[in-house]
């Protein structure tokens, strides 16, 4: 079955949904633009379906069509970030659009070096501007540790001046997003780094 062949927490392409549909792209484009399917586009403006939306449309419309999203194993998570009613609105986030995922947060650079060990992310997702320790010793901590366990590293911060690219740039993080982001760039980066796909790191602002 088409789901069983798909990474995990992975976003489906129209030519997917039409697929899982039994019906043309065309249709699925119409339902979408009528607001019949809930999708969102991507930055080079092709849409994308999580499988929780198409489950529930199939639902909601009497489809007889069994579509069983299954993953692999859970993929792990932790977000660091002081300002804990973001971090929280992350989590929440991910938990709800990514169906196979375990979540973690704290909001101290130390307890995130104790959780890389004990928790092994594959993705660490950072905030640079924290008291106590704050990200960029983060990464210079876990740069040799990150060879050891492949975590990629999402920088999401509100303050990325030049001088602080300059510094990501010869660090070991993957991406960087400047804050405020909106829901479906971070989750495009997330499923981009979740599904190890290499960017080279490169940032959106």
């Amino acid at each position: 079955m088409l789901a069983e062949k798909l990474a995990v927490a992975q976003p489906l392409s129209v030519g997917q949904v039409a697929q899982v549909c039994r019906v043309t792209t065309r249709t699925i484009n119409n339902w979408i633009r009528a607001g019949m399917l809930k999708a969102y586009a991507t930055p080079g403006g092709h849409f994308r379906v999580w499988p929780s939306e198409l489950k529930k449309f199939l639902k909601a419309h009497n489809m007889d069509i069994n579509f069983d999203f299954r993953g692999e194993r859970p993929k792990r998570i932790l977000v660091v970030d002081d300002d804990e009613n973001y971090a929280e609105m992350v989590r929440e986030l991910l938990h709800d659009k990514l169906d196979n995922c375990e979540i973690s947060l704290t909001h101290d650079g130390y307890e995130a070096l104790i959780m890389l060990g004990d928790f092994k992310p594959d993705l660490l997702m950072l905030d640079l501007m924290m008291p106590g320790i704050d990200g960029f010793k983060v990464l210079d901590l876990i740069a040799d540790r990150k060879i050891l366990h492949p975590t990629r590293v999402l920088v999401l911060s509100g303050n990325l001046s030049a001088s602080a690219i300059e510094r990501l740039k010869k660090s070991r993080v993957d991406q960087w997003l400047h804050k405020p982001v909106s829901a479906a760039e971070m989750l495009h980066a997330v499923l981009n780094l979740l599904s190890d796909q290499e960017l080279g790191g490169t940032g959106l602002t």
